[in-house]
């Protein structure tokens, strides 16, 4: 009995230290987790989560607040700040998009290669143009935007470009002009062909036109520019008249005229800044153009620039052409004015553009302007050829149905031209008259020139006037009849 008490007591102890070894056990297993470990480990969780939920919402926020670029644009690393500021004045604030490759836009410096014609492009900066590489309307309109006299004004208000210019014109005077340009009369026909040429058309209100009096000229001018009815302005200014009263109405802030004008003193009660130009000689006509470039800002200064290089190469190509010709195989030229027996000077620019299409002229002892001559003087010059001026009423046939002329060679033989005009006429000291050297040079020595007056009237017109002239106009002018 004893002993099975005994055997009882003990199986009881052995179980009880056996329960309270596994409850021990199960309390310190850290594989199994506790109510604790999870309340601490729970915050940690959600304060992960609230990390990175935060940045996405920015992600998102900053894709759908920025609008996409218009396009995109490599531009030099230089000219990158200018760009941002042009781009953001013309698209309201926005970012332009650069990229390495693949550019609908490419902004950088300007060639140096200056060989055979000029290919001119859209120039913002001195030396630095806008390329388009796609027909995006966006790129075409902010090219236009940078170029323009308000894309002018935001490159000034950067600093990139002078408040103010100054420079002497080729009457001697130094004249200060605020910039951008925007208001021009110009009161000399010349002038007005040269602004038009360096692409400066938009900012006339008005101005004085060659060979834009009679009507075929007249519609040659409005297809070349469509505001020239509300332009010309012969009837007020002129180098012998200029109505204060009109051009006061008109507010311009820049007046060009010839330094040979009646009215220059009168002119300064307007208090508005005058240039005066002259181009009599090859040389004064790439200073005017030059200098007319200038007025306007960088891109009708390199624009001005391509005409020079133009005009260089033309005369040089003409000259090469004719490189070891003899003096005897020069014909005799006169050119004639409006009347027949009104014939240019060896001062004259006329001359000038018959030595470089390799003629002689037949006047050049004379000096001065136009000389008035008789046919006795003309017998003693007996040129070979004879061209009459397309303006003031001259023509052909005041010469080749003249009783008195017929005694010369010229004449005998059917050599009596009219120079060529689209609106301009080719001997006038203006841009055009690069083209008059091309067709005299062809009709004095067609075996010899290879240029050709299509191929420069073409190039010329597109070039300089944005003028896409037909084939029609182009045969009509360039005939040697």
């Amino acid at each position: 009995m004893k002993n099975n008490q005994l055997r009882i007591f003990f199986t009881i102890g052995l179980i009880s230290i056996l329960l309270i070894g596994c409850a021990g056990g199960i309390q310190n297993d850290p594989s199994l987790p506790v109510v604790n470990d999870v309340e601490e480990i729970q915050p940690s969780q959600t304060e992960t989560k609230e990390d990175d939920s935060p940045v996405e919402e920015v992600s998102l926020a900053t894709e759908m607040d920025a609008a996409p670029a218009k396009f995109s644009i490599k531009a030099d690393p230089g000219l990158q700040e200018v760009i941002a500021g042009l781009y953001g004045s013309y698209f309201e604030g926005e970012v332009p998009l650069y990229v390495d490759e693949n550019p609908d836009l490419i902004a950088t410096g300007a060639s140096a290669t200056r060989e055979g014609r000029p290919q001119v492009q859209p120039t913002f900066l001195p030396d630095a143009v806008l390329i388009s590489e796609t027909d995006n309307i966006d790129v075409n309109n902010f090219i236009s935007f940078a170029i323009s006299p308000d894309g002018q004004q935001v490159l000034i208000d950067m600093g990139a470009l002078p408040e103010t210019i100054s420079l002497i014109d080729q009457a001697g005077n130094q004249v200060e002009i605020q910039q951008p340009i925007r208001r021009v009369i110009s009161a000399y026909g010349p002038a007005s062909a040269i602004v038009y040429s360096v692409n400066g058309w938009d900012r006339l209100v008005s101005a004085a036109y060659l060979g834009a009096r009679d009507s075929h000229g007249a519609a040659a001018m409005e297809r070349i520019d469509p505001r020239f009815p509300d332009l010309v302005g012969d009837a007020y200014f002129s180098q012998q008249e200029f109505n204060l009263e009109q051009a006061a109405t008109l507010e311009p802030d820049l007046i060009i005229g010839s330094f040979r004008s009646a009215w220059i003193d009168t002119v300064k009660e307007l208090g508005v800044p005058l240039f005066m130009v002259e181009a009599e000689t090859p040389q004064q006509l790439r200073d005017a153009v030059l200098m007319t470039g200038q007025l306007f800002g960088p891109n009708s200064q390199a624009q001005a620039q391509a005409w020079v290089d133009y005009y260089d190469w033309v005369i040089e190509n003409i000259q090469g052409q004719l490189t070891g010709i003899l003096p005897d195989e020069k014909p005799s030229v006169l050119f004639t004015g409006t009347e027949a027996s009104r014939v240019v000077s060896g001062d004259m620019y006329q001359t000038n553009m018959i030595n470089a299409a390799g003629g002689i002229s037949a006047s050049a002892e004379l000096s001065g302007y136009w000389n008035n001559i008789n046919i006795e003087q003309v017998a003693v010059w007996n040129p070979e050829l004879i061209i009459v001026p397309p303006y003031g009423g001259a023509s052909v046939e005041a010469i080749t149905e003249s009783p008195e002329w017929q005694i010369i060679d010229a004449v005998m033989q059917g050599q009596v031209f009219l120079m060529p005009k689209l609106v301009v006429p080719w001997d006038t000291p203006a841009p055009d008259s690069v083209l008059g050297i091309v067709w005299m040079a062809e009709l004095i020595h067609p075996d010899r020139v290879e240029l050709s007056c299509a191929v420069e009237t073409e190039f010329f017109y597109n070039t300089f006037y944005s003028y896409g002239i037909s084939k029609g106009e182009i045969t009509a002018i360039c005939t040697h009849e």
